[in-house]
């Protein structure tokens, strides 16, 4: 389950996390804004009658293995058909700074590499989520984990194109961060969403995440 996936780290306050975007970062970006994607990103035409919501995490496993293997038969079937629109929102855990950094990396982008970037962090997950390596940095103190867990957000940013500038940009931005927290606060007070991926269609939100229960409501929604 995503709950035991994230007690395998100690949480890691907000408020840390925002102190270490501000101080760690705005050196090197000279305390400039970013500019960056604060709204819905959609995959299918926008004016397609049924309406998926998609909420995920960057770190979690179930969501790239949702992208991976439930996501193409969706977009095949209903979204390339023109009957379905998936919404795509990032639900970030707080209290990963591995998804922090990299759901707010992910939102400094163009919209053409929105979800490219997205589905590389999915793909090399094994590679960037080190929760091993950063327990190990805690007793070296709290910026050294955090400036780890930066790093490894920023090498997969790069790969996809990012300049290293536009990272730490992007990073010393805590507007992006608030963006983040909000799109939370509205998931939870909305949809009651807790765990990732949570999939709501025509506003319901499903039990469950598989093509069969999502293809089942996306019928309901034709009648």
């Amino acid at each position: 389950m995503i709950k035991q996936l994230y007690s395998r780290i100690s949480k890691v306050s907000l408020v840390m996390i925002v102190g270490f975007f501000i101080s760690a970062t705005a050196a090197n970006a000279g305390g400039q804004k970013s500019e960056f994607l604060n709204y819905d990103m959609i995959i299918g035409d926008k004016d397609a009658p049924i309406e998926i919501i998609e909420y995920a995490s960057t770190t979690c496993p179930h969501c790239a293995t949702f992208h991976k293997e439930i996501l193409p038969k969706l977009k095949k079937k209903y979204v390339e058909t023109g009957k379905v629109k998936i919404i795509f929102r990032n639900y970030v855990f707080t209290n990963s700074p591995f998804d922090v950094f990299a759901a707010s990396l992910n939102r400094c982008v163009s919209e053409k590499k929105f979800f490219p970037l997205l589905g590389l962090y999915f793909k090399r997950q094994a590679s960037w989520i080190k929760y091993k390596e950063f327990s190990e940095l805690k007793p070296y103190g709290k910026y050294a984990a955090l400036g780890f867990a930066k790093g490894e957000a920023i090498k997969i940013a790069k790969i996809a194109g990012m300049k290293e500038s536009v990272a730490y940009q992007c990073l010393a931005s805590t507007d992006v961060l608030k963006f983040l927290t909000d799109g939370n606060k509205l998931a939870k007070e909305k949809y009651d969403i807790e765990s990732t991926p949570s999939v709501i269609v025509g506003g319901k939100k499903l039990d469950s995440y598989s093509f069969e229960a999502i293809e089942e409501a996306i019928l309901a929604e034709s009648k």
